[in-house]
């Protein structure tokens, strides 16, 4: 199942919130933990389809709203987060690659949307890849309770 939600605001920023679904054959070639084959992992894409300048908190927290929505509905849900580099982005901190900003971005949203919002039972897992020496982040975004299959999950793409 794939769906996206397009976030909005009142400066003409549109960011496109896309979820893809990892089919469980995809998740075996990594592991067979029972525990964590029963999860259901989504790929989340943020798309920026309009706008020039750093999106604001209000957007940011729409964005967080709508992917707790989601993982509210679907209880089994684990959402997984890929810091690329295809593009480049506006960051005030330019000694770090725009994968380690979208990294550390992603997780200052993230954990002051929960503390905001008193938010419980959710963790965000985050993991370091370096691939030909280049680091690559990603983020697991779980129920506490499928905490320790995730990290299962995560050391065992880290050592690949």
């Amino acid at each position: 199942m794939d769906i996206s939600f397009d976030i909005h605001n009142d400066k003409g920023d549109q960011v496109r919130v896309a979820l893809s679904y990892y089919d469980t054959e995809s998740l075996q070639v990594f592991t067979d933990d029972p525990l964590t084959l029963t999860l259901v992992f989504y790929d989340v894409t943020l798309v920026r389809i309009s706008g020039e300048d750093i999106v604001g908190m209000k957007t940011l927290n729409a964005i967080c709203d709508v992917l707790l929505r989601f993982m509210n509905d679907n209880d089994t849900a684990v959402l997984c987060f890929y810091c690329d580099d295809l593009t480049d982005v506006a960051r005030r901190h330019t000694e770090l690659t725009p994968q380690e900003y979208r990294s550390r971005l992603f997780s200052r949203m993230f954990d002051m949307y929960v503390k905001a919002n008193n938010v419980t039972g959710i963790a965000n897992y985050g993991i370091k890849i370096e691939v030909d020496d280049t680091p690559r982040f990603a983020h697991f975004i779980a129920p506490e309770k499928y905490l320790p299959a995730v990290k299962l999950l995560g050391d065992i793409i880290m050592e690949k």
